[in-house]
Order: structure tokens, then C-alpha cells, then sequence
């Protein structure tokens, strides 16, 4: 006995194959001329087939033309799929299909069958082509691992997009509705999870609601994962839940379309449930995306953020609602806007408890392998070259018990003291990586006067101090090029070429930034003058600044470099004043007019200093005030000075 779903009639097959032939020719074409043609057109042209090579470890045919090739694959699967289910979507052709002598499963296994062929035949022409192709170029783009490669995950691309596009209009009434949400059912789960964590961190202190929405995006929305294999290729596990989900949402849709109702064709939502979580789902969006942004613009305000809820979930709801009743003179269920208050409301009270415990969690000293601390909760976005004199494994996490127990007292303070995410304050993330494999990351907003005093301990930490310095980041220091040493407008360049000199330089920098309080927490810091680069043999560069009070640099450059007595001395200063900043306010004050003074482009004299402020008029003893013997990071008395030639001013505490 035949089984009902493998059971194959020619005609209709045929009938489905001549819908979608024309679609089948289009993409074999696409792909003909994105690829082999292009390719070809690349070797009769170019002087020098180098630059197009792959970089190592990458599949040729992806890197010749992603791009291009994504667009293709985002298209044509999912017209096939609308072309191939449309008679669900009209009456007379709905009736006609469902009148022939055919069970159900067999009407979805020819259209399965028929899509998958017009879509897998292109894919297999083109890969023969390029494998034709390969010897006739010289040296080759790709080999035959990257063709095989390249026809694997193809086919797992534009078959879970046809097989998403098929189970779409199982449950839709309307073709172009289910275009759009054959694409949206890929985006809008992602999407929503990150607005709800967008929103969150307005609510929760600690939420690490960056981290969280990046690996969302990057990780759990499929059409932007795919966009990205060429840097991320797919690991094995993705490659085998993708592919388990083709066969899922292939097996579920014979069940669906056995019990989808013969009368919903006329409905834009197949099933009541589907449609009532259809309304539910993009009334939570709209409802998130407009508090989301009233919270962006006023800070988190509560009252404003309310509004926006109120404001997004009546617009959502409506519009939805427009959508499924497919009028403009709606009728508006007041009912249905109630039941969803409710239901939301009866949902804010897990979550309520269980945010309370986020932020209350606190893992112990002993169940910590290493911790790191700094303005972001990933240590990977410090901007590190990609050299190979660089092991940026150096800074990232401490391990010494000390550093692990000013870490998690910071924690504990932060837990008490810090603030839900707001716009104007100071980010402090956390990350723990526990001794089990687990992380624990946290993200906290402080005033810049909360952050000085609670990391003061920390910035104090050797480790911490290393581990959030670049220039310690350097393992192969052999791999150095040389040194260019600059000042703050970046005009001049001293270059030190010397092995000795620059293991000298290096040492001293080292040595300053081990003696003084590391600047990672330090706000609003203006007594840098310069950077000295390291230039790597391999062509990459890196920078590590230089403060005004760093005595040993200073000193070397001054001395030891050839051209380095004038940098940042006090031949270089058009005036300077010694200020009275020993009072919050002031320092306030003082702050704000540094960021007025420098977007002036006007070169005249300093004038309304908003605190006590003596000019300096004796040039000797400015100079010996300017020996960073004589200054530190931060005083009661400061020392402001204007550049030659520049608008631009430094500050400094001076000792006393």
C-alpha cells in the first residue's frame, strides 16, 4: 500500500514544476553570472589574479562575492515558496486543488518536492560550472573542497528559507503577508527578545543589556548570522540544529496543513490561536519599540517610558487588528486590548522576581577562576591590532585572590549604589568566569563622582593595572618596527629606531603607568599630550598616550630622544594659569569650560575661567613647574596650559 504522503502523481508535479520553472531559470542565471561568469570576467580583465585570492582558512566561491550571492538566496527561495502555496490563498484555486482525488500530504509532497528541485538544480548547474572552470584559471580562486563547500551550505541557506516560506502559508491567508513574515518569523523572535532587553535595562540594575542584544543579533537572528559567514563560518552544532530545523518545520507542516480549515482562505490568519498570538506578538513590539523610545531620548523617565508603552501597544493593537479584519472601518475589541493589560500584567510578576534575583546575585570569591573589570562587560572590545607582536589574552582577566576581592567589593558596591541604565552616567562592566565554564556579566551606570571613589582601590591593583593597558599587551617585542612619538594635534613625529632606545621607552612607559593610578575609571582626564606608536613589522599600530605627569617618559623623551627636549615643554605653551580647583564644584566647573574652550576655533587669549585661576608670567618658573616631578593626576591646585599655535589646553594637578 502506498503511503500518502511519499505517493507521487506526474501531472501534478509537473503543474507545480511549470509554476516555478521560470523562477528555477532566473536563479540558475543569477548565480551563473554572480560566479563562474564573474570569475572569468575577473581573469580576462586583471593584471594580477593576487588580490583576489581568499585570505587563508576561507572558502574561495563565498569570498569572491557574498554579498551578491546572499541577495539571491534571500529572494528566490521564498518567491518560489509564495508561487508554490498561492492556491491557498485563493478560494476558487483552493477549492479546484482540494477537489482532486489527492490526500492532503500528497499535495504538500509535490509542492515540496517541486520547490526543492527548482532550487537545488541551480545550485548543482553552478557547481559544476566551477568546478569546469577551475582548471582553465590561473592560480586558481577556489578549490574543490570550497566548491563542495560552497554547494552544502547554499542548499542549507535556500532550503530553510523555502521550508520556512511553506510553513508560513500554512497559517497565512494573504501571499503578500506571508512574504512579509516569512522573513519576519527569522527577524521578529530575535528582534523581540532585544527590545525586551533594551527596555529591561531602563529597569534592572546591573542587566548587561549590550552584550546580551549583540549576541542576539549575531548569534540568534538567522538572516544576519548567514550575512556573516564569512568572517564566522557555521560551526558544526549550528549547521546540525539548522538543518534539524528544515526537517522540523517540514514533518510539522504536514500535521498543520491536514487540520488547516478548508474556510481559511479567507481569513488572514489561518487558526484563532495563531491569530490571536499573531496580534498579541506585534502589539508587545510596538508597545516595546515605543517605550523604548521615549526611554533612549529622556533618560529612562518613568512617566515618559509609560506613555510610550501606552502610546506603542494602542497603535500596535490597532493596526494589527486592521490587518487581520483587512478593513480600515474597524471595529476595535476593546475586549481583546483588555485581556492583553492582563495577560502583561500577570507576566511583570515572574519577572519581577526573577529580575529581583538578577540583580541581587553575587557569585563567591572561591567559585571564581578570574574576573574582569573595566568600561565595557567584553574585554575583546579594547582596540588591539590584530598583529602578531600582540597576545591580547595580556589584558583581559585578573586571577590573583586580591584582584578577584576588590572586584566583587566593587560588585557589592555597585549592587547598592549603582543605577539602571541612563544616558548621561558612566558604564562599569563585569565579567566573572566561574570555575564550573559558567560567566556572570554585569553593566552598571555611575555619576563620575560615585566611579572616582569606588574604584580607587582597584585602580591602585598591578594586575588591573596591566590588564587594562595596551602597551602590555605586547609579547613579541622582537616584532617592533620602531616607535613614533607625537604630540596631542599629531604634527610632529619622533621616530626612535634604535633597539635599545625602544626597549628604554617601553620600559619607561611600563614603569610610569605601574606607579600611578591606573586612568581606566579616571573621567574626564585632559593632561595628555601626545602618544608614542608602535609600528609592527607585519605593517599593524598601536598607541599608548602620554600624560603630562608621567615622570620617567617625559624625562626620556626630553633627554634621549633625538628632537624630544621641546615636546610638551614650556617653549611650546602660549599661557598657563595655576588654578584653584579644591572643591567638587569647581572641578565641575572647570571641566564644563574645557569642553566650551575646545570647539572654539578662536586662538585669543583664555579669558572667564570659572574658578580662581593666577597667570603664570615667569617662564622659568613655569618650566620648572612643567618637570612631572611636580605633578599628579589630581590636586587642589591645577595647572592649565594653551598651546602655541592651537586652541587646545591640557590640565594637570600640581603638588603641594
Amino acid at each position: 500500500m502506498k503511503s500518502g504522503i511519499l505517493s507521487f502523481n506526474k501531472g501534478l508535479f509537473q503543474q507545480h514544476a511549470r509554476s516555478v520553472l521560470w523562477i528555477s531559470v532566473f536563479f540558475a542565471l543569477a548565480l551563473l553570472i554572480v560566479l563562474p561568469l564573474g570569475m572569468w570576467m575577473v581573469f580576462m580583465n586583471a593584471e594580477s589574479l593576487e588580490s583576489y585570492l581568499p585570505p587563508k582558512g576561507k572558502n574561495g566561491v563565498f569570498t569572491f562575492s557574498y554579498p551578491f550571492q546572499y541577495i539571491t538566496y534571500l529572494i528566490f527561495p521564498v518567491i518560489t515558496g509564495l508561487i508554490l502555496t498561492s492556491y491557498m490563498t485563493k478560494k476558487g484555486s483552493s477549492d479546484f486543488m482540494h477537489s482532486l482525488p489527492f490526500k492532503r500530504q500528497t499535495l504538500l509532497t509535490h509542492v515540496y518536492a517541486a520547490g526543492s528541485l527548482a532550487l537545488i538544480l541551480p545550485i548543482l548547474l553552478t557547481g559544476i560550472v566551477l568546478l569546469a572552470l577551475r582548471s582553465f584559471i590561473t592560480p586558481p580562486l577556489y578549490t574543490v573542497g570550497d566548491v563542495f563547500g560552497w554547494i552544502g551550505l547554499s542548499l542549507l541557506i535556500v532550503l530553510l528559507l523555502f521550508a520556512v516560506t511553506i510553513f508560513v502559508g500554512l497559517f497565512i491567508g494573504a501571499t503578500l503577508l506571508q512574504g512579509v513574515m516569512a522573513y519576519g518569523v527569522l527577524i521578529l523572535p530575535g528582534a523581540l527578545i532585544m527590545l525586551v532587553l533594551g527596555n529591561a535595562r531602563f529597569f534592572i540594575n546591573g542587566l548587561a543589556a549590550d552584550v546580551y542584544i549583540d549576541r542576539v543579533m549575531t548569534e540568534g537572528i538567522f538572516l544576519v548570522r548567514a550575512a556573516s559567514i564569512l568572517e564566522r563560518p557555521f560551526s558544526s552544532l549550528e549547521l546540525a540544529l539548522y538543518a534539524g530545523l528544515i526537517v522540523l518545520l517540514v514533518a510539522v507542516s504536514y500535521w498543520i496543513y491536514k487540520i488547516r480549515p478548508a474556510e481559511a482562505v479567507d481569513e488572514t490568519i489561518a487558526f484563532p490561536f495563531f491569530r490571536t498570538l499573531f496580534i498579541f506578538s506585534l502589539t508587545l513590539f510596538a508597545m516595546l519599540a515605543g517605550g523604548l523610545y521615549f526611554a533612549e531620548f529622556l533618560d529612562g523617565a518613568f512617566g515618559w517610558t509609560m506613555l510610550g508603552y501606552l502610546i506603542g501597544a494602542f497603535a500596535g493593537y490597532t493596526v494589527m487588528q486592521m490587518i487581520v479584519q483587512k478593513t480600515l472601518r474597524l471595529s476595535w475589541p476593546w475586549k481583546g486590548f483588555v485581556l492583553y493589560v492582563v495577560a502583561l500584567a500577570v507576566l511583570l510578576i515572574p519577572t519581577a522576581i526573577a529580575a529581583s534575583m538578577y540583580e541581587k546575585r553575587l557569585p563567591a570569591e572561591s567559585d571564581i577562576a578570574a574576573v574582569y573589570v573595566g568600561d565595557n562587560v567584553d574585554y575583546h572590545s579594547m582596540d588591539l591590532p590584530n598583529s602578531m607582536a600582540i597576545n591580547k589574552n595580556r589584558v583581559a582577566e585578573m586571577e590573583e585572590k586580591e584582584s578577584i576581592r576588590q572586584a566583587v567589593s566593587l560588585h557589592e558596591q555597585l549592587i547598592k549604589n549603582g543605577e539602571p541604565s541612563k544616558q548621561r552616567g558612566y558604564q562599569v562592566g563585569i565579567t566573572y568566569r566561574l570555575k564550573d565554564g559558567s560567566r556572570i556579566e554585569r553593566q552598571y551606570y555611575l555619576k563620575d563622582e560615585q566611579l572616582t571613589e569606588m574604584t580607587k582601590g582597584l585602580r591602585n591593583n598591578q594586575e588591573f593595572k596591566q590588564t587594562t593597558s595596551p602597551i602590555f599587551a605586547i609579547s613579541r617585542p622582537e616584532k617592533i618596527s620602531y616607535l613614533a612619538v607625537t604630540d596631542f594635534r599629531g604634527t610632529r613625529e619622533l621616530r626612535v629606531t634604535e633597539r635599545e632606545e625602544m626597549q628604554a621607552l617601553m620600559q619607561a612607559l611600563k614603569n610610569d603607568i605601574l606607579t600611578e593610578p591606573s586612568r581606566q575609571f579616571k573621567v574626564d582626564d585632559f593632561s595628555q599630550v601626545g602618544e608614542v606608536q608602535f609600528w609592527f613589522t607585519d605593517g599593524q599600530m598601536m598607541s599608548v598616550p602620554i600624560y603630562m605627569d608621567q615622570n620617567q617618559t617625559m624625562s626620556y623623551i626630553h633627554g634621549k630622544v633625538k628632537g624630544g627636549n621641546n615636546f610638551a615643554s614650556a617653549d611650546q605653551v602660549e599661557e598657563a594659569y595655576i588654578l584653584t580647583t579644591n572643591t567638587r564644584k569647581r572641578r565641575q566647573q572647570l571641566i564644563s569650560y574645557i569642553y566650551d574652550t575646545s570647539f572654539s576655533e578662536k586662538e585669543s587669549a583664555l579669558n572667564d575661567i570659572p574658578v580662581p585661576a593666577e597667570k603664570m608670567k615667569d617662564f622659568n618658573q613655569l618650566k620648572q613647574l612643567m618637570n612631572p616631578k611636580h605633578l599628579e593626576q589630581e590636586s587642589n591646585k591645577t595647572l592649565l596650559v594653551r598651546w602655541k599655535g592651537s586652541r587646545e589646553v591640557s590640565v594637570v594637578g600640581v603638588k603641594e
